[in-house]
């Protein structure tokens, strides 16, 4: 089995609004998600804070990206148990989606659309939960949402650190 969706979406921006606008995920979409989340582990090591004045920041960052590699490994298993065939994951060098566009100086106003991001993707994947049949599969979904959430209240002490430095 392919480990890339087949369809993918050309951007990173695309594949966020083809997610968004679904109801339920099907395999398709959980590889595309898979992409996003492995691809927001690399940009939360990648954007983050690097001065080593900022350490709490950059670890409070870190910690997110490690979160998103979980979603990720959660979405493999849910393919698995969908499809009873193993699934491997992408690497970052077959991810279309890994490396970001050049964005600004990590700022608040940055962090703040990132906040934004988490807290929409808490939302679609309670939706996705809503709407998955398998039981199992519904917590993993859940279990990712609150996560998001718990990234976005990290973004806003990342926020609070850079205010005070």
């Amino acid at each position: 089995m392919s480990s890339l969706p087949h369809d993918m979406p050309a951007d990173y921006g695309a594949a966020l609004a083809r997610l968004f606008n679904a109801k339920q995920l099907d395999v398709e979409d959980m590889k595309l998600m898979i992409l996003l989340e492995m691809a927001g582990a690399s940009r939360s090591t990648r954007g983050s804070p690097s001065s080593s004045s900022l350490p709490e920041a950059k670890e409070l960052l870190l910690q997110n990206g490690r979160e998103e590699t979980a979603h990720a490994h959660r979405l493999k298993r849910a393919i698995e148990k969908k499809t009873g065939a193993a699934f491997v994951l992408p690497t970052l060098a077959q991810n279309p989606y890994a490396t970001p566009p050049a964005f600004p100086a990590v700022d608040a106003a940055l962090l703040a659309g990132v906040q934004q991001g988490e807290t929409a993707g808490d939302v679609a994947y309670q939706g996705y939960a809503d709407h998955e049949p398998d039981p199992e599969i519904a917590e993993w979904l859940r279990q990712s949402g609150r996560e998001e959430l718990r990234h976005r209240d990290r973004v806003g002490k990342v926020i609070e650190i850079l205010a005070r430095a």
